[in-house]
């Protein structure tokens, strides 16, 4: 946890627009933890937006919002599927970026400000937006709730989820590494990869190598 995230609160807007209280959500929900936060950057334009749950049971949930001429679309990606290849490979932002979105970004409830900024920025712009969001969820991934936001900046520390904004074709990274956390120690801390040999712990890690790779030769 850094310095200010127990002050996280009082910098975002006060008013609520997403009540946990309300819904059903699990204890330590990433999605719901999520979606309060991008209610709070949204505000009174979370009144125009659409939920499109998919029916796949991917675990990917989208809100679609419009404001003047910016088209924002905003992925919840809990990883329902639960396989390794679906953590490792997030292919939604890239293939975004192939068809022309003009404002491509990763975010993290484990990183709110981040997060703010961007959902802030889509709105502000002009064309399609398309924001990745990874909500981590205790259950699925199998993690006490309380390490929510823990294991959510373990996939940003190991460049599991690197956070990025891609916009008029210019790439940026928006959390720097410089220092990454082992990979292993990021599958380890969810149950459902006990599993995993030494082997695909591995393959793994050399996979995410590459694709970091391919992202920091892209950013200018």
């Amino acid at each position: 946890m850094d310095t200010f995230s127990l002050f996280v609160p009082n910098f975002l807007p006060c008013k609520e627009y997403f009540v946990p209280e309300k819904n059903h959500a699990c204890p330590g929900c990433g999605l719901a933890l999520a979606v309060r936060q991008a209610y709070k950057a949204l505000e009174e334009d979370v009144k125009k937006a659409v939920w499109q749950v998919s029916q796949g049971g991917d675990g990917i949930s989208l809100l679609r919002v419009k404001k003047g001429k910016a088209a924002m679309t905003l992925c919840f990606d809990n990883e329902a599927g639960g396989n390794l290849s679906e953590t490792i490979r997030k292919r939604m932002p890239s293939d975004a970026v192939a068809e022309g979105v003009s404002y491509v970004a990763t975010a993290s409830p484990s990183y709110p400000f981040d997060l703010n900024e961007k959902l802030k920025k889509a709105l502000d712009g002009e064309g399609r937006a398309y924001i990745h969001i990874l909500c981590p969820c205790p259950v699925g991934w199998q993690f006490e709730p309380e390490l929510t936001v823990k294991v959510g900046r373990y996939a940003v520390e190991s460049r599991a989820f690197p956070l990025y904004e891609v916009q008029g074709g210019a790439y940026r990274l928006t959390v720097s590494t410089p220092k990454p956390r082992v990979v292993a120690e990021y599958l380890k801390a969810q149950k459902r990869f006990e599993n995993l040999s030494e082997k695909d712990m591995e393959e793994a890690t050399k996979t995410l190598e590459n694709d970091y790779r391919k992202l920091t030769d892209n950013v200018g």
